[in-house]
């Protein structure tokens, strides 16, 4: 059985008086996180909208953000007929004529052109 005046005892009651003082802190956050939504309603923000944002924010790392551009990108280029080439091609000059265009990042195409000749 573990006392008070214990070792055991003592850091028993240490822990306890540590996560009394975090959930105070908790507490103290969530009323703080309260005030912000309420100023945010006031001045005419979508609380909801607001909170699925920061959720999204929170939750999605920087592959996913680029994941997500690219999907855009497609869609688009599906929707106004653009060809993806075109789409993904940026300021990239034109292959000659009856080339085969390397993919993007492929830094052995040249290499692979060369050993051909």
């Amino acid at each position: 059985m573990i006392g008070r005046n214990t070792e055991a005892g003592k850091k028993l009651l240490s822990y306890a008086e540590r996560i009394e003082r975090l959930m105070d802190d908790i507490d103290a956050l969530k009323e703080d996180l309260k005030t912000v939504k309420i100023e945010a309603k006031n001045e005419g923000f979508n609380v909801q909208a607001l909170t699925r944002l920061v959720s999204i924010r929170r939750t999605k790392g920087r592959a996913d953000r680029e994941a997500e551009l690219l999907n855009d990108l497609v869609l688009y280029a599906y929707a106004t007929g653009t060809p993806l080439d075109v789409a993904f091609q940026g300021d990239a000059p034109a292959p000659p004529e009856g080339a085969s265009r390397p993919l993007p990042g492929d830094t052995h195409a040249g290499e692979v052109a060369a050993d051909a000749e």
